[in-house]
């Protein structure tokens, strides 16, 4: 609270008296804009990103609640991504174009995951393994 004054007080003369008065009530609301502004606002954004990977599967947990894939992904820059995301009752996994279970992916095998970066965690929507 830099820069404020508790006890500013406005002076009236005979001549000026409205003039005054309007520069007083406008920093009066100067300062408490000043004071507003200087509290942090937390923006709790409910934004959700999807994005489509391509990688090789390197886990899998059936047995944890909620279930679990990861897979490793290999950027152009040669770095590798690992991304561990929810698998839901709702999440479509298919082998080339039959539709399977999160416990028949094995080790090793390619994938492309679709998934949701939401605030809480990714949230797999499709794997499809080849």
């Amino acid at each position: 609270m830099t820069g404020l004054r508790a006890n500013h007080r406005c002076s009236f003369n005979k001549g000026g008296i409205h003039m005054r008065r309007q520069a007083c009530v406008l920093s009066v609301i100067l300062a408490c804009g000043t004071v507003l502004a200087a509290i942090p606002v937390i923006v709790h954004a409910e934004e959700t990103i999807q994005r489509t990977l391509r990688g090789t599967v390197i886990a899998t947990n059936v047995n944890a609640d909620p279930q679990t894939v990861v897979i490793r992904v290999l950027l152009p820059n040669k770095e590798e991504l690992i991304v561990g995301a929810r698998v839901s009752q709702d999440t479509n996994i298919t082998r080339g174009k039959q539709a399977a279970r999160l416990a028949e992916l094995k080790v090793g095998e390619a994938a492309e995951i679709t998934y949701l970066k939401a605030p809480d965690g990714l949230i797999a929507r499709s794997v499809h393994v080849r």
